[in-house]
């Protein structure tokens, strides 16, 4: 399972929060036809929607709270993705 399937999942619970930034904007099962000369295309077979009805396809799962790592963060040996799932978990307690 990708995590945008389990990003997904947890969209339909009552309580949470989905911290990072948005995914590739591509997701479903990937097929792939092998045209004449060996020529491989990619595509995707089906829809892949919010609880709500709302495509993800060239959209994206978007996080409710938009978190990147940094170079300094990186540099100095930190998980800002993590740092700021803690505090939301402090701030609920």
């Amino acid at each position: 399972m990708s995590f945008k399937n389990i990003a997904m999942a947890f969209r339909i619970g009552d309580n949470s929060t989905i911290i990072g930034s948005t995914t590739a904007r591509a997701n479903g099962d990937r097929s792939k036809l092998i045209l004449p000369d060996n020529l491989e295309v990619g595509f995707t077979g089906f829809g892949c929607y919010y609880p709500d009805g709302t495509p993800t396809q060239r959209a994206g799962i978007i996080p409710d709270i938009w978190v990147e790592p940094t170079i300094e963060g990186i540099r100095a040996g930190r998980d800002e993705l993590l740092e700021m799932a803690i505090s939301i978990i402090n701030k609920e307690e």
